[in-house]
């Protein structure tokens, strides 16, 4: 599979933003997504046509996940949980290599630094991932893995290091 998460040199992204409608449930304009993606995660997928250009609705509360004119495709309709309009835990954040938010979270508890990313980046190296069938967005997890860790480091109470005593002088 070709990097998924990296345009091979020459290549141009042939998901228009321009070409994207506004979700038929909530209204807010849908990112483009390619038909791969949407047959891929359908349950069913005998009822994606493949000759429409089908958008995905990144709004959280919204059931919609992949529409085309009449065509709609809600939650229920797709083979994984989709992370952005989920919850509750276990949330997915990496299609490909199953990382959660859960995991963001346990790696940067109390403030640690996590190397989630760099796993990830070096498997999108090696030419493992397959964001394109995987991710019901299409696209690569790695801007919601970021988002998620700082968020995550955020959410952490920062906590002052107590004062360490110096036993040579003994003060602290």
């Amino acid at each position: 599979m070709a990097k998924c998460c990296q345009p091979m040199e020459g290549e141009a992204c042939s998901l228009s933003p321009d070409k994207a409608e506004a979700c038929p449930r909530c209204g807010k304009k849908g990112k483009p997504v390619a038909t791969l993606t949407v047959k891929s995660l359908v349950r069913d997928h005998t009822q994606a046509s493949a000759s429409v250009p089908y958008s995905f609705c990144r709004t959280p509360g919204c059931d919609v996940v992949y529409f085309a004119g009449q065509a709609v495709f809600n939650k229920p309709d797709i083979k994984v949980r989709i992370g952005i309009k989920e919850t509750a835990d276990p949330i997915p954040l990496c299609y490909c290599f199953g990382y959660t938010r859960e995991d963001i979270h346990r790696d940067t508890g109390a403030g640690k630094n996590t190397v989630i990313p760099e796993k990830i980046k070096a498997e999108v190296q090696g030419g493992f991932c397959a964001c394109e069938v995987k991710n019901p967005s299409g696209t690569c997890c790695l801007g919601d893995i970021t988002r998620a860790v700082q968020k995550s480091k955020k959410d952490v109470p920062q906590t002052v290091a107590a004062p360490t005593r110096n036993r040579a002088t003994d003060q602290f």
